[in-house]
């Protein structure tokens, strides 16, 4: 490869309803590619001795940046553009479940490696996978293997849920992965709805809620969508038991006061005490606090802890194969074991799926939300692993892809 400079393309959700989760994000890869060109961060520490500081195998990294405005469509169109006319060596994004598929399936035509984001959906690295794909989130699979013990001790076992569902394969998904872990618990389903993604008014389930009679209910609900409905249903039932399977810092900034006493997991909280949490977290308010934005945007976020680690990955793979080229790089990531501030972390070689810990939190009172804090950590748990012979990745097969 010629020039001085290699391009890292980073096609988040910039417009749309995901957008907020999109910036942070990109805020996550800028940050990787300034230490991997300058140092800092845990290319001083994790990565110590493997990146230099100084760029990648003798040449700076570049961004290039590219808007999914939440839609798969766009999300291919502008990552092939990337590709084919930004000369981009690796793909990370997706801020949400079908655009990172549109990247996955993009990665393999291609030959171009992608490392997924906010995606998390269990086929990215189950009945989907492909060779060219690694993911650092967790999947819905371990979503609700990670609730399953939380929900059963703040609840009972005697419990009837109620769930409403995006109108998505991600939420369909969500939807089945939840009933089959809960009703395994002892729980009785009492009754579904799905809902049209950006949906506004959720008031209009309100009496289906109450028909329902439940005692817990699930938003199986992302973005925008997941805080209007927590909204609406806290206005009406004010003390309804609700759990978000999946929600980031976003969600719980946009609904406010509502998500207090909300259960979910998220990929990383910076109340997680580790000195990798610590570095990440100091090195990414050193850079963004003076910037525009409310006081919470220098406070990194789980969307931008992803990014960063997952840019990172890639970056350290591809000085230990001292090459560009994907299959070495691949071989490089297969079976990676790594920290990134929650525990010790494996990627995964027979699904390129990262076995790692959960952490699961509880919505704050409105009063106790500042400075980006908007849940408590419940645990960090590790039991929400699984052998490569069960789950997704029993349907993962990564020959010929």
């Amino acid at each position: 490869m010629t020039g001085e400079t290699v391009a890292f393309g980073f096609n988040v959700a910039r417009s749309g309803p995901f957008s907020t989760t999109g910036e942070e994000e990109l805020r996550g890869h800028r940050l990787a590619v300034k230490h991997i060109n300058e140092g800092g961060g845990w290319v001083d520490t994790q990565y110590s001795g493997q990146l230099t500081g100084d760029g990648l195998l003798g040449k700076t990294v570049e961004p290039v940046v590219g808007d999914t405005e939440s839609d798969p469509d766009t999300a291919r169109a502008s990552a092939n553009s990337m590709i084919e006319n930004d000369d981009v060596i690796m793909l990370s994004g997706g801020s949400t479940s079908d655009t990172g598929l549109a990247h996955q399936r993009l990665a393999a035509e291609k030959e171009v490696i992608f490392m997924a984001t906010m995606t998390h959906i269990d086929t990215l690295t189950g009945a989907s996978c492909n060779r060219f794909t690694f993911r650092e989130l967790f999947n819905g699979y371990m979503t609700a293997r990670a609730l399953k013990p939380v929900l059963v001790d703040e609840y009972g076992e005697d419990v009837d849920f109620f769930q409403i569902y995006s109108q998505d394969d991600w939420g369909s998904a969500q939807r089945d992965l939840m009933k089959r872990s809960l009703t395994d618990a002892g729980w009785t389903p009492v009754g579904t709805l799905s809902a049209q993604l950006g949906t506004r008014d959720f008031s209009q389930y309100v009496s289906d809620i109450e028909n329902a009679s439940e005692d817990v209910l699930i938003l199986n609900l992302r973005g925008l969508d997941a805080a209007n409905a927590v909204r609406a249903i806290r206005e009406a039932f004010p003390e309804e038991n609700i759990v978000i399977p999946l929600y980031t810092r976003a969600v719980a900034q946009t609904a406010g006061g509502a998500i207090e006493g909300v259960i979910g997991t998220i990929e990383w909280d910076p109340s997680i005490e580790t000195p990798l949490s610590e570095e990440f977290r100091s090195a990414f308010s050193s850079e963004y606090s003076g910037g525009t934005g409310s006081a919470s945007s220098s406070i990194p976020s789980g969307p931008a802890h992803v990014a960063y680690t997952q840019t990172l990955q890639y970056a350290y793979a591809a000085q230990k194969a001292g090459t560009f080229d994907p299959n070495a790089v691949i071989s490089a990531l297969e079976g990676l074991e790594y920290g990134a501030g929650i525990g010790s972390e494996t990627l995964r070689a027979c699904d390129h799926q990262s076995m790692r810990p959960v952490p699961v939190v509880r919505g704050r009172p409105g009063d106790q939300q500042a400075f980006g804090r908007y849940y408590n950590l419940i645990n960090t748990t590790r039991d929400a692993m699984y052998p490569c012979s069960e789950g997704p990745a029993a349907e993962c097969s990564l020959d010929g892809n």
